[in-house]
């Protein structure tokens, strides 16, 4: 598969996130989740926890520098971190917002992001803490806007960065993401 058709496919997957988002769509939260793993993976290898975390500071950081310096009220100054425990440990492998023991034990904290619409009056990287939380607040509607800055980021790096554009298609061509009806890759 060609990078073109690559960045055309995930820029669909995104204004289809956006849309939901609009609509006060819960699983937008689970559809960016799985996305930013996949993008890890495409951009740096394998996501581990440091990549995840290098993903998050390099390409996140650069549509928000939040992602990467927002400081909690207890001044820890760990989203990227928290992102990991939260995003991919918790929703994409556990269906949850509360980190397992292994999170717990690398330093996540339970509901450090917490999941809300801009439609219902929330406004993304707000805080949010009371006696029991101390957390951001991750609005669908800019998540997903998010995301898809994140993509054009990385497309365009592609374009004066040859070896991260052969990352993007060996991994592509070799992991397939999913795929709806109306999109079908050139090399079937």
């Amino acid at each position: 598969m060609k990078i073109n058709e690559i960045k055309n496919y995930f820029n669909a997957r995104c204004d289809e996130m956006i849309s939901l988002s609009e609509r006060g769509d819960p699983w937008v939260f689970l559809c960016g989740s799985t996305m930013i793993d996949y993008l890890t993976k495409m951009t740096l290898g394998k996501s581990s926890r440091e990549n995840y975390i290098k993903f998050i500071e390099e390409y996140f950081g650069e549509v928000n520098v939040l992602y990467k310096d927002f400081t909690y009220q207890n001044g820890s100054k760990d989203l990227p971190l928290q992102m990991y425990v939260t995003l991919r440990c918790g929703i994409v492998h556990s269906f949850s917002l509360i980190p397992d023991d292994t999170g717990i034990s690398n330093n996540g904290r339970p509901r450090s992001i917490l999941l809300a619409h801009e439609m219902k009056g929330h406004s993304h990287f707000a805080t949010f803490k009371n006696s029991e939380l101390d957390s951001v607040i991750f609005t669908a509607e800019q998540f997903a806007k998010d995301i898809k800055e994140t993509i054009h980021i990385i497309f365009q790096k592609a374009t004066t960065k040859k070896s991260l554009e052969n990352q993007i298609t060996e991994h592509v061509n070799n992991f397939p993401p999913i795929a709806g009806k109306n999109w079908i890759p050139s090399s079937i």
